[in-house]
């Protein structure tokens, strides 16, 4: 099988863990907003970049992680799936600029991941979240080089399992529900999935330590509602050269959970605030507005604690 054909059958693992997982993941969704729906985004997203380079063998492996990346970006959806399209990028990026895919430079591709998503995010919290496995794969990859992925993998996984466990304690939210951060949980469900593949093994390495859903849901009750109400998305198609970083500056005084990403086509907006309306307004003289989803965040939270 080509580097190619691994890396097509890596992102439909991926997903496909990910839709085994959705409804757990969703479960254990309580940060930034407890409205259950990270399973849910994140399947949204990553189907998005294993559809993009499905049947796409005749492209370099590069090629194809440019091509996941560009369709995961468009389609992301909520606060995990726009930072997992950020990792992506920021990972695509590093190997783009090598020319050609090196087993060896996975380590310096995680910083970049990590680097791309930290500038997308507006206030990024690096202990017990997503970004704590980004860091922990990247730590563990630089103590040594690989000539192959499958001897990364088999690296990258106990270390994402191990900062994954530790989520639980240094997210507060988390800590509260008695879960793993869902994000977390994700990004090591599809690490989990590439090992998988690459190993040949059939069923991919699940959460470690998984949890019964309706404890999950019952702990949830005690979580607050949210301080913004609507979650407010959309995709700013670009006119001008106008940076990212001059949009996030003037969505960041709306809310929170701000995250503006781009990639030379399109900016990506993510933010939790009450004024949805005004979000839009300042982002359109950045480029014409288009696929707009606006969710209150407090129904949902309120129809978990049901």
């Amino acid at each position: 099988m080509t580097n190619s054909e691994n890396f097509i059958g890596a992102m439909s693992s991926m997903y496909n863990n990910l839709a085994s997982n959705r409804t757990y993941l969703d479960s254990l969704n309580v940060f930034p907003v407890a409205d259950s729906d990270t399973g849910t985004n994140l399947c949204r997203t990553v189907k998005a970049g294993a559809d993009a380079v499905r049947r796409q063998e005749n492209f370099s492996v590069n090629e194809l992680l440019e091509k996941s990346a560009k369709a995961m970006l468009r389609s992301a959806r909520g606060n995990s799936g726009v930072i997992i399209s950020s990792l992506f990028k920021g990972f695509s990026d590093h190997m783009n600029k090598l020319g050609a895919y090196t087993a060896s430079e996975l380590s310096a591709a995680f910083d970049s991941a990590l680097k791309n998503a930290c500038r997308a995010i507006n206030r990024p919290i690096f202990k017990g979240t997503v970004l704590s496995i980004v860091i922990a794969c990247r730590d563990a990859l630089s103590k040594n080089r690989f000539s192959t992925t499958r001897e990364a993998f088999s690296v990258i996984v106990p270390a994402a399992n191990k900062a994954l466990k530790q989520t639980e304690f240094d997210l507060e939210e988390a800590k509260q529900a008695g879960v793993v951060d869902s994000g977390a949980a994700g990004l090591t469900l599809m690490l989990g999935a590439v090992d998988s593949f690459l190993s040949k093994r059939s069923t991919p390495q699940d959460i470690p330590g998984g949890q019964d859903e309706q404890i999950v849901f019952k702990k949830h009750s005690l979580l607050s509602a949210p301080e913004y109400t609507y979650c407010t998305e959309f995709i700013v198609l670009r006119k001008n050269r106008k940076p990212e970083t001059e949009l996030e500056k003037k969505l960041s005084a709306l809310g929170n959970s701000v995250i503006v990403v781009g990639d030379g086509e399109i900016i990506k907006v993510h933010l939790h605030t009450n004024d949805p309306g005004k979000a839009m307004e300042l982002s359109s003289p950045f480029g014409a507005l288009t696929d707009i989803k606006i969710d209150n965040m407090a129904l949902q939270t309120e129809q978990n604690r049901r």
